[in-house]
């Protein structure tokens, strides 16, 4: 019977701490952020105080991203901007504050906006996630290892964002396998949209008859989508990885490296500028080799991407900062850098050729380029119009 009895009291007693530890914890989860703001005091939870902190900071940090957009010369309001956004996203539980979502798709809606407006000549550069960007000409608009982020269940971009960017997009190109750079619901939206869709060989062989699959031990080169396409074969460890080398056809030749990152390719990474003349090189931020990359390249503007990679842990999401000081280390190379947080632009202009004649005026109509010459109105073909 003392047994029994002790036996009872031990459950008891472990039942009452359990509730506590319910009563502790349970509050701060459930009680809504509105709750606070009568007299914003959050004694008691500090997991509402650290959200409602997100909720007020994030739509100022996006006010100051809009305002110092990228530039050659960083303001220290941009930089204060970028650091702080580091801050909230190096914050483990980022994923249960839907103020990050929101500035998220903030970010994305950026990118639709820039899009939108008119490119006169060269090539207009948009960040989206990770190491995704859109690439856009007079002639053609491209995305690179375009993905939502996040999860199947709760990305970080909408559908409808991410329908909009595929709808002004004309081709879709990816590097590799890794889900940091593929994305199936992306690929089947170009595909439903009848958009051209480049994937590296063996992913997802059952997409039907209208994919093109490349990358081979050699260089492989396509005509697409009003570019040249050169195929390169690159590897992350022993990973294929196809490397992009896109030739605008006049306005511009842009190289994207994906998740290139091997020291077996090298030897031959280090003779890409001698057969190439290229103007953009956008590469992986942490890059081992980012030296010998600048070397092999020599482009004359480099993008770093893969920053805050949020599918990584904590550790391994490269800061903004973090970025910005190795950025400076590479001085010596004498080849500018910017960088670009998700959502933003930049408008590179090709100076050797826009296949525009300089005697020509660039004049806008309706949103639509065309050349005035001579009193007369022409498309950008040549054709008159009335």
């Amino acid at each position: 019977m003392k047994h029994s009895a002790t036996t009872q009291l031990r459950g008891l007693l472990l039942g009452v701490i359990g509730m506590l530890a319910l009563i502790t914890t349970r509050p701060a989860a459930a009680q809504p952020l509105s709750a606070f703001e009568e007299d914003y005091i959050f004694w008691g939870y500090p997991a509402a105080y650290l959200a409602y902190q997100s909720k007020v900071a994030f739509p100022l940090i996006d006010q100051m991203l809009v305002a110092n957009p990228p530039a050659f010369s960083t303001t220290p309001s941009r930089q204060l901007a970028l650091v702080a956004l580091d801050q909230f996203l190096h914050d483990p539980d980022y994923s249960r504050k839907d103020d990050f979502y929101s500035f998220a798709n903030a970010r994305f809606c950026q990118a639709l906006k820039a899009l939108d407006q008119p490119v006169l000549s060269g090539v207009k550069v948009v960040k989206v996630y990770n190491n995704g960007f859109v690439l856009k000409t007079l002639k053609t608009t491209v995305a690179v290892d375009l993905i939502p982020g996040g999860t199947n269940y709760k990305p970080f971009m909408t559908d409808s964002v991410l329908f909009e960017l595929v709808r002004r997009c004309d081709a879709l190109l990816v590097t590799n396998t890794d889900t940091r750079h593929a994305n199936r619901t992306v690929v089947e939206a170009f595909l439903n949209a009848g958009k051209q869709v480049y994937l590296p060989q063996g992913l997802w062989t059952n997409l039907g008859d209208d994919v093109h699959y490349v990358g081979a031990d050699t260089v492989q080169t396509i005509d697409a989508a009003a570019m040249t396409l050169h195929v390169l074969p690159g590897h992350y460890g022993k990973n294929r990885n196809n490397i992009y080398i896109m030739d605008f056809q006049g306005r511009g030749i842009v190289a994207h490296t994906g998740a290139q990152d091997s020291d077996a390719d090298r030897a031959w990474l280090s003779n890409v500028h001698s057969r190439y003349n290229i103007d953009i090189l956008l590469t992986k931020s942490s890059n081992i080799n980012l030296a010998d990359m600048l070397t092999g390249f020599a482009p004359r503007l480099l993008i770093p991407a893969h920053e805050n990679e949020m599918e990584s842990t904590v550790d391994k999401r490269d800061a903004y900062w973090a970025v910005s000081q190795r950025m400076t280390d590479l001085t010596e190379y004498n080849i500018p850098s910017l960088i670009m947080a998700w959502g933003e632009a930049y408008d590179y202009a090709d100076t050797r050729s826009d296949n525009i004649s300089s005697s020509a005026n660039k004049v806008i109509m309706s949103g639509q380029l065309y050349i005035e010459r001579k009193g007369n109105i022409y498309t950008p073909a040549g054709i008159k119009v009335k």
